[in-house]
């Protein structure tokens, strides 16, 4: 993990702010900055030190990568590009949510993300991608798995479980709140059947069954219908 350190008392960061301000000129937060909530208890600040290619990574066209991840961690998000130093605000489960999402991205910049069991802290869903269908998921340049992080407020990327990798398929990480996840797992699985049809049969039991009851309510579930 990178490292995450408690601001403490100091001369004022020059804070160079990210690329992506307002025309005006105006402070760009991240969306998670915009509504006045009410403070968690556990309300902190935790700093990463980043590179210069890592900033530019997090960073995004447009502010969008770091928007992402803000959207789906629930924290806040300030890219301080002169100091190289990437701010995270909110509660404690915010903030270890939008390191490991941090983290994620910028590891897909030198190569393949390993996603070990300490990655899941109620946000994951590892899917199996038959390797004959990646590149249909994937679409060009990201952008099939791009539009449904979007629709879905997720965050998604392929990645090697532990030292493990696997000839016949690829792993896909769905980070994401029950809902978000299922609705980005049910939406690739669409796409897979167009190029690999039957495999759903295969594997829904276990997509079925994946998360049911994992929710406030301890309601949530997924049902089918046959038409």
């Amino acid at each position: 993990m990178g490292r995450d350190d408690r601001r403490a008392p100091s001369r004022p960061r020059s804070r160079s702010r990210s690329r992506s301000r307002g025309g005006d000129g105006s402070r760009s937060g991240s969306p998670a900055e915009d509504g006045k909530k009410r403070r968690p208890d556990d309300y902190g600040v935790d700093t990463m030190k980043i590179t210069d290619d890592d900033a530019a990574f997090i960073l995004g066209k447009g502010g969008k990568t770091k928007d992402k991840v803000a959207r789906v961690s629930g924290a806040e998000l300030e890219l301080f590009e002169r100091d190289l130093v990437l701010e995270v605000r909110g509660s404690k489960a915010q903030r270890r949510r939008a390191k490991k999402y941090a983290e994620g991205v910028m590891a897909q910049r030198t190569g393949p993300v390993t996603v070990g069991k300490d990655h899941d802290d109620g946000d994951l869903t590892l899917l199996y991608v038959p390797q004959e269908t990646v590149g249909f998921v994937t679409g060009r340049a990201g952008n099939f798995l791009r539009t449904i992080e979007e629709e879905w407020t997720t965050l998604m990327f392929f990645c090697d479980v532990g030292s493990r990798r696997d000839k016949d398929f690829e792993k896909l990480a769905i980070y994401g709140d029950v809902r978000g996840r299922r609705g980005a797992e049910l939406k690739v699985l669409s796409a897979v059947e167009t190029k690999s049809p039957g495999y759903f049969d295969k594997i829904q039991d276990e997509v079925m069954s994946r998360d049911k009851g994992e929710d406030e309510s301890g309601t949530w579930g997924t049902d089918k219908m046959v038409f």
